[in-house]
């Protein structure tokens, strides 16, 4: 399959975290309903949801933004660009913390739209982890007929129908893998002096020496069953702040392999190769994400898409 061919190679990881056995545990509560292990954290106790949204029955494909709630001009920008080419049978929904400054503003947008699950922690960066156990919270709870889960951050690019047409080809029920821009051998970072403070974490809650395998948190596709599993054995593993290598050091610890492809760009690489990406970082400006949909939208490529959807509906991609 051509999503394997390209792994990167990374260090062996070897560490107890956590000393129990959280895939037995898993697979007790899925097939017993119940588990004589205690629970070794209580994260989905320290927030609740303000509001939600719904989910149909027949989602295909559900699309987690997570989104800081004062970037109300990115959350347009994306319902107008990429956000609105797919059919019915996709959801895409904005994940947002709380700002005690911007509840009317929220309030309003939540009540135009519809499409967004806005959680009581505050929204400042390292709550990352409520926004991220949020996400899977939810969707567990709300979207259970859904297929295809994909988690992204609001300064991504995504061709709706490269993500479609990759997960019906690479990721089916039963299958426990999780694709996205793997980093490997990565360092954790331990002065708050250096310049990537924002990801600085004390030895006190993370000992090793060296971040495990994980999948950068702005842009993860999975299968619903894999998102179920992992909410299911989040409170019985040690939290960390850094979502993305929380997610992914659970990931493993289940077993489920975290695969790496270069479809998922994870820099301004290829950025305009819509015919290559499925995702693309550094979209951060609602400028440049227009930009890049004046592109996306050409007719040459909209024929493209459509016969990857199967429907022709160009006009959801055509205007705006």
């Amino acid at each position: 399959m051509e999503a394997l061919k390209k792994q990167q190679r990374c260090y062996g990881f070897h560490d107890n975290y956590p000393l129990n056995d959280v895939k037995y545990i898993v697979n007790q509560i899925i097939d017993q309903g119940m588990t004589s292990s205690k629970p070794i954290n209580n994260m989905y106790n320290q927030y609740t949801t303000i509001f939600s949204v719904t989910c149909s029955a027949d989602i295909e494909l559900i699309i987690l933004v997570k989104s800081f709630t004062a970037h109300f001009d990115q959350r347009q920008a994306i319902r107008s660009t990429w956000g609105k080419c797919h059919e019915e049978n996709v959801r895409v929904v904005f994940l947002l913390g709380y700002s005690v400054e911007l509840t009317d503003y929220t309030r309003n947008e939540y009540d135009e739209h519809k499409d967004i699950v806005l959680g009581s922690f505050t929204d400042e960066y390292r709550n990352n982890i409520y926004k991220t156990l949020m996400a899977y919270d939810w969707v567990v709870s709300n979207c259970s007929n859904s297929q295809f889960v994909f988690f992204v951050d609001d300064d991504y690019f995504v061709t709706i129908p490269n993500l479609i047409k990759f997960s019906r080809e690479n990721i089916q029920s039963g299958r426990d893998v999780m694709f996205g821009h793997k980093q490997c051998n990565r360092d954790p970072v331990r002065s708050k002096a250096s310049k990537y403070r924002k990801w600085y974490i004390s030895e006190a809650e993370y000992q090793p020496l060296t971040l495990p395998p994980f999948l950068s948190g702005g842009s993860i596709l999975t299968h619903f069953n894999v998102v179920r599993k992992l909410r299911i054995a989040f409170p019985y593993m040690k939290p960390i702040f850094l979502d993305d290598v929380y997610v992914s050091l659970v990931a493993q610890k289940l077993g489920i392999k975290i695969l790496h492809d270069e479809r998922f760009v994870n820099s301004n690489l290829r950025r305009m190769d819509f015919n290559f990406i499925i995702s693309c970082h550094n979209y951060n400006s609602t400028e440049y994400l227009y930009e890049a949909w004046l592109t996306f939208k050409t007719p040459n490529l909209l024929e493209r898409f459509n016969s990857v959807i199967g429907k022709p509906r160009c006009d959801l991609c055509s205007t705006g």
